[in-house]
């Protein structure tokens, strides 16, 4: 199976984490592991949000995201707030063949 496109996703929980270089960092480790600056996608938002009431991050994985796909983040907390969060996020990427 050959990656097709590599996308990263950045979050914070608040503003003040977009100042103390949380979002850098994230960004940078993205980019070490071969994830484009234009192909990041950052959202401010916190963690305890649903991921279908993340705006920015439902685009993405519903109208961007396509078959073969890969999707990056730096720590499983940038993507879920919790276990059963993150298996729902994960049928929803298995079932659109994203890795």
């Amino acid at each position: 199976m050959k990656i097709k496109n590599k996308s990263g996703y950045v979050r914070v929980s608040s503003m003040s984490q977009e100042s103390n270089f949380s979002i850098q960092s994230q960004k940078q480790q993205l980019i070490q592991n071969g994830i484009k600056e234009k192909n990041i996608f950052i959202e401010i938002g916190s963690g305890t949000n649903e991921i279908k009431n993340r705006s920015i991050f439902q685009k993405w994985i519903t109208q961007k995201l396509k078959d073969n796909d890969l999707l990056m983040v730096t720590k499983i907390d940038r993507c879920s707030r919790n276990t059963l969060e993150f298996l729902k996020l994960q049928d929803i990427l298995f079932k659109k063949n994203i890795l």
